[in-house]
């Protein structure tokens, strides 16, 4: 053999690298095809759950927006209120594949398996090859994760994106170029047009590859900038330049900021959402209720953008005139978004280990309030590498206070989640070699920081009976509306039973135990929220036709009679008073 080709032949050490390297891909395959089964599992369980077929809010909005893009409204007609990205992806399937929602949860199964696996790279590129995969193995069986690829919703497609990002860095961090930067930027437009609150990534993504990757350049550092300018606004601009053509304004996403940055901050803001007009918190109404509402404030007509910043302008002004309130707020917030509980929108985490022992038995051994603490190990024990992996610091803070810095719902939040499984692995690994080597020094340094985590983790700030009450109430609503009335009761009655000050819920059980004859009960109900919101609509009106249906004509009489001074053109009421009248002849 040559000298030539002696030197150019692999060492021992090489090949040995390529083995193991070879080995962990496949492993991390592995991984990601048992998360595939885990959520394949869990959506067959859940398959009798009224929301699995009846979509409600956001999911049936979601879905009614793909029929129309699927059926050949691909540019659309109004400027994009909401992130556009996952209805054209469930277009996409529905084109493909045919208009099931089975088929679209399994769609988003690919996706969650595909993030296990993208996390692992990550975490390979980042830490090492243990890490990668004890993180993929953490995120194909995170309980939040599965119940996510299962819903019709966008944190599925939002969790994929966010782990393709964290993968692309680690693959940069490796050796730098100005390809693999348009890569990162064509991702984190399509995780921009996913989850708005997304873009803020961009300024930490480019100060890392202008600042933060050591050897290089000026002219190297800045082509990394510009590739990651480029991938944005091929993605982006299109967007822009397609809202501007159906709308006559310019935006590279949404013109919903300013009532979303409203309902997060106002002098009433709890932190969680509360609909700009009660009783409407489905998507139909978002986009109305805010024009609606800062056109009548205004007087005059306002075009999407002038309502943003109506609204934008109105949280503002809070803000400057109770600065310390919101402070507060924002920090309750802050605390909310590290918290334990999987706040809801309109399906509830929590309900749906009620029909999945898979979720329930993993939520009880892996959840939030461990993962956060693990994270915080991981982030203690890895900072003395802090000037390699600022950008994931980075990332955390600047996600956490994009959803602070709104309102809080668990799927907002959930972008934090791959970044929070890198150190959540990293966390454990260090820690089993500080117990392997008897560095109890060390690790009892770690567990304050840890310890801290966990309490404010774990700590019951959410009034979580009242919160779960609703989603019993949204499936009785679903049933009912189905017409299974009988079906729906027991929802209505356990909602009833978790939010008791509810008046609506006392209403919702009312009407249902009125259907069944059930009379005196629905009296009883009605009087419950009468009690609690006189102001409720049709609520005497309904109480009236429980006391007539239960042979109570003089109550219901006088109670038809309220009905009509409340609303002198309900024509049901005089019935009611007509009939008794003529009964008491």
């Amino acid at each position: 053999m040559s000298r030539k080709a002696k030197q150019t032949s692999p060492t021992p050490h090489a090949l040995r690298d390529a083995r193991q390297d070879f080995r962990s891909f496949w492993i991390l395959a592995a991984i990601a095809a048992a998360a595939f089964l885990l959520r394949l599992f869990y959506l067959y369980q859940i398959e009798t759950i009224p929301f699995f077929y009846s979509l409600i809010s956001d999911a049936r909005g979601y879905n009614d927006w793909a029929v129309r893009i699927a059926a050949g409204e691909w540019l659309g007609k109004e400027p994009f209120y909401q992130a556009p990205a996952y209805p054209y992806f469930l277009a996409v399937i529905k084109m493909g594949l045919g208009d099931s929602l089975f088929v679209a949860r399994i769609g988003q199964c690919v996706l969650g398996a595909s993030s296990s696996l993208l996390i692992g790279l990550a975490g390979w590129g980042f830490f090492s090859r243990r890490c990668g995969l004890v993180a993929a193995s953490l995120l194909a069986v995170y309980p939040p994760s599965i119940f996510f690829d299962g819903l019709i919703q966008k944190t599925s497609l939002g969790q994929f994106w966010g782990a393709a990002l964290l993968a692309l860095l680690a693959w940069i961090k490796l050796r730098p170029s100005w390809k693999k930067c348009a890569m990162a930027g064509l991702v984190l437009g399509l995780f921009a047009l996913t989850r708005e609150n997304a873009l803020v990534l961009a300024p930490v993504v480019g100060g890392w590859l202008a600042l933060g990757l050591g050897e290089g350049s000026p002219r190297d550092k800045s082509m990394r900038v510009l590739g990651l300018g480029a991938g944005l606004a091929i993605v982006l601009m299109p967007v822009g330049w397609r809202n501007h053509a159906v709308g006559g304004q310019f935006s590279l996403t949404t013109f919903q900021m300013g009532p979303n940055f409203y309902i997060g901050n106002n002098a009433e803001a709890t932190g969680r959402y509360r609909p700009l007009v009660k009783g409407h918190e489905t998507p139909e109404f978002e986009r109305a209720d805010a024009t609606t509402l800062a056109e009548e404030a205004v007087g005059h007509n306002l075009t999407p953008h002038e309502v943003s910043n109506y609204w934008m302008d109105q949280s503002w002004s809070y803000i400057q005139a109770q600065p310390g309130d919101w402070l507060r707020l924002l920090g309750i917030k802050w605390l909310m978004t590290w918290n334990a509980y999987e706040v809801p929108d309109s399906e509830n985490f929590y309900i749906y280990r009620e029909w999945s022992w898979l979720l329930g038995t993993l939520s009880g051994l892996f959840h939030f309030g461990v993962l956060f603490p693990l994270a915080v190990a991981g982030v203690v024990l890895s900072w003395p590498r802090r000037r390699e992996l600022w950008v994931l610091h980075a990332i955390i803070l600047v996600m956490t206070l994009a959803v602070a810095g709104f309102y809080v719902f668990a799927r907002y939040r959930y972008p934090l989640i791959p970044v929070f499984m890198l150190f959540a692995a990293i966390g454990l690994l260090e820690i089993r070699t500080l117990l392997h080597g008897r560095n109890f020094k060390a690790l009892g340094l770690c567990l304050v920081p840890v310890g801290v985590a966990a309490l404010l983790a774990n700590w019951p700030i959410h009034p979580e009976h009242q919160i779960n009450a609703m989603a019993w109430g949204n499936m009785g609503s679903t049933l009912a509306k189905q017409g299974r009335i009988e079906a729906a009761t027991p929802f209505f009655e356990r909602a009833t039973a978790g939010a008791p000050d509810s008046a609506e819920m006392h209403y919702n059980l009312g009407l249902a135990y009125l259907v069944q004859q059930r009379c005196s009960e629905a009296a009883q109900e009605f009087k419950e929220a009468l009690r609690i919101d006189s102001a409720l609509i049709e609520l005497e009106y309904q109480l009236a036709t429980a006391l007539e249906c239960a042979g109570k004509p003089t109550e219901a009489m006088l109670h038809y009679r309220k009905a009509l001074e409340q609303n002198p053109n309900d024509a049901d009421a005089q019935s009611g008073i007509n009939r008794l009248t003529d009964q008491a002849e």
